[in-house]
């Protein structure tokens, strides 16, 4: 079983490395045949009839996997590729047969490349006649034969990028990942509006190169920022003979840059900033490679987003002072910015009540000013342990609310535990851990889907779920999963 496990995670990183099928025939008749056949749908290797796809089948393939080959075939489809292309929608349709029946954005896609997917026994997807209206896109002249490793790399550095919290970190894990993984000289990504100074940069400088001064830096950010404003994302594989560069090439001189590739980050008509990737040798920037950087860029931007309005959350007057929770004021707010985010990285979201008590019997018993006490050391325990991402707000005068970021609904459960056992070590109060009621609900993530409709069916399953931990008793957990049905993803 952790043969099968090692071998399920390593067809995430990738289901194209050579002897994956040696080592899923190793594993033939020695784990169980359902998940061995989840396995081998990975790599396309059964040949059998698919039969309809489990809950279990559809967790473990995952919606990361689908937006990820997704995402590759939208590209080649862009750049002319069609072959290719052709190729990712056909491992699509092995994965995730019928998908297209319930998710748009798939069937355009299949419409768009041409190819009407075939379900018959032992038939291959048919690919539909190219349309003879249209002139060939001029990126059809790129070559077929171009390394897609470039294009697999973005949902990897999405994801790394989303997961930061603040403007800095986001700054320094895009300079750190672009210039690791393309082998740069330098890379540096800058926050600038334009006409000041950059406000913050980082700057990523491989083996052997010195840190650059911050008077240099911000020098050269300011005049190639403003350039790529004015002309567009700016590529030169010889900075010292570039016409459009002579006033900023000194500096880069002293950076020991010969080649330089510049994109402006924007959100819409805002500039943001600034990402500048560089070397010491002449580097030609192929169309493929300018592309994947472009969309990056615009990851960078959406994530110094998501970093901002996380900062302005923490400086509003949205927390409790003596408890550390969020108010209640901002649970709708931000969660509905939580299933925005989630939805475009197609990770879970998931809604946990937790209740202390009876709060009245508890104010009969100890009055209201005791009763207060032990729920700002209850909310004071939850902020503190729980993660970065995640969002702990006072529901109510006895109530608890989390959302839980990139968790499903086993894991919650998991963190419920977690929190009564803290509550009766940490407080030394078994009363309270004992009494803990709570409810769980994931929200139901898909493309088609209304952020307003995820959110408040959420809340709402979550109520639900509490009210019926309470029936049941104190200390009791329930989770409600949501039930679909055929018109609702219709």
């Amino acid at each position: 079983m952790k043969a099968g496990d090692a071998l399920d995670r390593a067809a995430e990183i990738d289901a194209y490395e050579p002897g994956h099928q040696k080592r899923l025939a190793a594993l033939k008749g020695k784990i169980d045949q359902n998940r061995y056949e989840v396995i081998a749908s990975r790599f396309g290797a059964t040949q059998e009839q698919q039969p309809t796809r489990s809950n279990v089948e559809e967790k473990t393939l995952g919606a990361g996997t689908l937006q990820d080959l997704m995402l590759q075939a939208e590209i080649l489809v862009q750049y002319g590729m069609r072959n290719k292309a052709l190729e990712r929608l056909q491992r699509i349709q092995q994965l995730f047969p019928h998908e297209e029946e319930q998710n748009p954005e798939l069937r355009q896609l299949y419409l768009t490349a041409g190819m009407t997917p075939q379900y018959a026994a032992g038939a291959a997807p048919v690919p539909a006649a190219p349309s003879t209206g249209a002139p060939t896109p001029a990126a059809a002249i790129v070559s077929e034969t171009l390394d897609m490793t470039s294009f697999a790399r973005v949902p990897d550095i999405t994801r790394k990028l989303n997961h930061q919290n603040t403007a800095e970190s986001v700054l320094k894990t895009a300079a750190t990942e672009i210039g690791t993984q393309w082998n740069l000289a330098r890379c540096i990504a800058a926050l600038r509006k334009p006409g000041s100074r950059a406000t913050s940069f980082k700057d990523f400088a491989a083996a052997g190169n010195e840190p650059a001064p911050r008077e240099v830096i911000e020098s050269v950010v300011a005049m190639i920022q403003d350039l790529a404003i004015s002309q567009g994302a700016l590529a030169s594989s010889d900075v010292m003979s570039s016409h459009e560069l002579r006033d900023v090439a000194p500096q880069l001189a002293s950076l020991g840059v010969r080649s330089l590739l510049a994109l402006p980050l924007s959100d819409g008509t805002d500039q943001l900033g600034i990402l500048i990737l560089a070397d010491r040798g002449l580097r030609n920037w192929a169309a493929n490679d300018v592309l994947v950087f472009k969309m990056i860029a615009e990851q960078v931007a959406i994530a110094l987003n998501n970093a901002g309005l996380r900062r302005l959350v923490k400086n509003l007057s949205v927390t409790d002072e003596n408890s550390g929770l969020l108010k209640r004021a901002s649970y709708l707010d931000l969660l509905m910015g939580e299933v925005r985010r989630a939805t475009q990285q197609s990770t879970p979201v998931t809604v946990m009540l937790m209740r202390f008590g009876d709060r009245a019997a508890l104010i009969k018993e100890q009055g209201e000013a005791a009763a207060d006490a032990a729920m700002q050391r209850l909310g004071q325990l939850v902020a503190a342990n729980i993660r970065q991402n995640d969002l702990a707000f006072r529901y109510a005068a006895n109530a608890i609310a989390i959302v839980l970021g990139e968790t499903a609904e086993k894991e919650a459960l998991m963190v419920v535990e977690k929190m009564r056992r803290l509550i009766s070590t940490a407080l030394d109060d078994k009363h309270a851990a004992d009494a803990l009621n709570a409810g769980v609900a994931e929200a139901v993530m898909r493309q088609q889907f209304d952020p307003v409709d995820i959110v408040t069916e959420v809340i709402n399953r979550a109520e639900h779920a509490l009210e019926k931990a309470v029936a049941e008793g104190a200390g009791k957990s329930v989770a409600i999963t949501a039930v679909l049905t055929a018109a609702a993803v219709a």
